[in-house]
């Protein structure tokens, strides 16, 4: 209805083109692996990804899903909330391969063998960007989602973090919290932003996503909550590790992450 998509050897061409290589070089666009981590990742089962931050654009997330597809290392999709598919504009970032983040959706991918990456904090992340100046505030503390629907299936989680995602776009709320809750309500941001020269475009910053030990989790039908909490607690370990492993190599050697 809006905005007609290309068709679906669109796809392929856009993964190689010159418009995407251009977006790497925009943002300096890179991964960091450790040690043996890279190839336990690609010899595992299909995995859920979660990396945070969301900011105002989740551009790593976007760029995560040309790059791991091109550079031979798993079929991989993006999983967006469903209003971005209807969403004039918005719904351009699925010609990147992406399903809806729903459990089920998510579950038939990783069924199939595809690897799927999430963004966990998603909307609420971007209400928690004026929290830290000095840090990164994540609002991952109280969601479990990941970790329930991961234990269900028997589906191991990367964790990863994107340094830099929060710095290419900034943006206005109110403080009392009201376009969050009207945000939450539509599933849909609600919110001034702003980037280079105050418009709405991204500005040029370095974002490098540092992926973290894929945790392998064992299938449990009904999992209590306590084993939610357990595997919950070691993915943000697990994110907290790598993103003070990482920071002072990339100039955020005195910010503190916290998940709020």
């Amino acid at each position: 209805m809006f905005h007609p998509m290309p068709g679906p050897g669109f796809q392929k061409w856009l993964y190689t083109s010159r418009f995407t290589l251009w977006l790497y070089k925009y943002f300096s666009y890179r991964f960091v692996w450790c040690d043996e981590d890279y190839e336990l990742a690609g010899v595992a089962p299909a995995w859920i990804g979660a990396g945070p931050p969301h900011g105002v654009l989740p551009i790593a997330n976007v760029l995560s899903i040309p790059a791991i597809n091109t550079f031979g290392f798993r079929h991989f999709k993006g999983a967006p909330a469903s209003v971005v598919f209807n969403t004039p504009f918005l719904r351009y970032l699925t010609l990147f391969e992406c399903v809806s983040v729903d459990g089920k959706s998510i579950t038939k991918e990783i069924q199939s063998g595809t690897c799927v990456g999430i963004v966990p904090d998603g909307v609420a992340g971007i209400f928690r960007m004026h929290d830290a100046p000095k840090g990164e505030f994540v609002a991952l503390k109280n969601k479990k989602g990941l970790s329930r629907l991961a234990l269900r299936t028997g589906t191991p989680v990367l964790p990863a973090y994107s340094f830099g995602n929060t710095q290419i776009m900034s943006c206005w709320y109110d403080n009392f919290g009201i376009l969050e809750g009207i945000s939450r309500r539509l599933q849909a941001s609600i919110f001034v932003y702003w980037g280079r020269w105050g418009l709405p475009i991204p500005r040029r910053a370095q974002i490098t996503m540092v992926v973290g030990r894929l945790i392998e989790v064992e299938k449990v039908e009904s999992p209590t909550d306590k084993q939610i909490d357990e595997l919950h607690a070691r993915i943000l370990d697990e994110m907290r590790a790598h993103f003070d492993r990482h920071k002072a190599a990339l100039g955020w050697g005195d910010r503190e992450i916290q998940f709020v």
